[in-house]
C-alpha cells in the first residue's frame, strides 16, 4: 500500500473540508478524485502532499505517518498544485534547474532529469524560454515538468487540465498515461471526468467533505450497469436504412427510448441483450454496421454516488 488514510477530518474555521475519510492507493495505481468545488479534493490532497496536517486521523504515504517524517516523504512526492501562482523571471531550463537543486538533485544528475522530463512534456524547444511567456497548456506542462525533476513516486496533481483548450487536454493526457506506464503511482483531481474515465483506472468521489466512494471505474460501471432496470443500446446502419431500422424498432415489443443521434439509432431494452432486435433487422434485410451496448458513464456513476448526499 503506497497511501493509507485512516478517518481524516480536515477542519478551518468554522467549514469542515474533510469529514472522516479513510481511503487506501496501491503502489502503480491512477486514481481520479472527483467532486464538485468545495467537496474536499484539494485539502486532501494536500494531506497526501504533507502540506496539511489532519486534525484526526492519520495519513501515511510510503510506510511512514506523514506527520512525523514529511522531508523523506517528500523527496519521494510530487505535487502541483491547482494555481499557477507568480511566474518567476526565468528561462525554463532555470526553472527546472532551481527546483532540481531545491530537490537536492546533484548537479551532473539534474542536467539529465531536466533533459529527461523537457522530452516527456515535449518542452525541449522551449528550454530558453521564459517560464511565463507561453500559453496556458504551456505553463501546465511545465508545471509537470517541475513536478518531475527529482523523480518522484507519487504525483499529486491538482486540476492540471484546468482552462486547457481540447489539444491541450489531449496532450496533457498523454503525459499522464506515459508517467503511470512509467510506473509512477498518481494521484489527480479534475471536474472534467471524461478526460478522467479516458486514463484513470480508480476513482474516489468526494461530497461535502466525505468520501461517497472508491473504487475501480470498471467495477463501479459494472455495478451501475447491473442495478439498471434497463439496458441502452446504438445501432448504425446504412444511410439509406435508417428510417426502414427507426421503423422496424418502433414495431417490436420491449424496446423504448427509441430516438436517432446523428447517423446511430439509439433505443433501451430490458433485456441484458438485445438479439431479437439484430435477429430482426437480419431478417428485414437491414445492413447493420454498428451494434453495441452504451455502458453507464464515469457522470452517470457520479450522478447516483452523489444523489441525496447531505451534509
Amino acid at each position: 500500500m503506497l497511501v493509507e488514510i485512516e478517518r481524516v477530518w480536515k477542519r478551518y474555521d468554522t467549514v469542515t473540508a474533510v469529514r472522516n475519510v479513510s481511503l487506501t492507493i496501491q503502489r502503480g495505481e491512477l486514481l481520479g478524485l472527483i467532486g464538485p468545488n468545495g467537496a474536499g479534493k484539494t485539502s486532501l490532497m494536500k494531506m497526501i502532499a504533507t502540506l496539511a496536517k489532519p486534525d484526526r486521523g492519520r495519513v501515511r504515504i510510503m510506510g511512514r505517518d506523514a506527520r512525523l517524517t514529511m522531508g523523506p516523504i517528500r523527496k519521494r512526492l510530487g505535487y502541483m498544485p491547482a494555481e499557477f501562482g507568480k511566474m518567476p523571471d526565468m528561462t525554463v531550463l532555470e526553472y527546472l534547474s532551481y527546483f532540481g537543486a531545491a530537490a537536492g538533485v546533484p548537479r551532473r544528475e539534474r542536467a539529465r532529469r531536466i533533459d529527461a522530463v523537457l522530452e516527456l512534456v515535449d518542452l525541449v524547444d522551449r528550454a530558453d524560454s521564459l517560464v511565463g511567456s507561453g500559453s496556458t497548456g504551456i505553463k501546465q506542462r511545465i508545471l509537470i515538468a517541475k513536478t518531475l525533476v527529482h523523480d518522484p513516486e507519487l504525483l499529486i496533481l491538482d486540476e492540471p487540465a484546468a482552462g486547457l483548450d481540447p489539444r491541450a487536454r489531449i496532450e496533457i493526457r498523454e503525459v499522464l498515461k506515459e508517467l503511470n506506464s512509467l510506473g509512477k503511482t498518481i494521484v489527480v483531481s479534475s471536474h472534467i471526468l471524461a478526460d478522467l474515465e479516458e486514463i484513470c483506472d480508480h476513482i474516489a468521489i468526494m461530497e461535502r467533505g466525505r468520501l461517497v466512494t472508491h473504487g475501480s471505474i470498471a467495477t463501479l460501471t459494472d455495478q451501475l450497469r447491473e442495478a439498471s432496470a434497463s439496458r441502452r443500446w446504438r445501432l448504425g446502419v446504412v444511410p439509406s436504412a435508417l428510417e426502414q431500422a427507426e421503423e422496424l424498432l418502433a414495431t417490436l415489443p420491449d424496446v423504448s427510448a427509441l430516438g436517432r443521434e446523428a447517423h446511430l439509432v439509439c433505443f433501451e431494452t430490458a433485456d441484458r441483450d438485445a438479439n431479437f432486435v439484430l435477429k430482426a433487422l437480419i431478417n428485414a434485410g437491414v445492413t447493420v454496421l454498428e451494434f453495441r451496448e452504451e455502458g453507464p458513464r464515469l457522470e452517470d456513476v457520479f450522478m447516483r454516488q452523489t444523489e441525496g448526499v447531505v451534509s
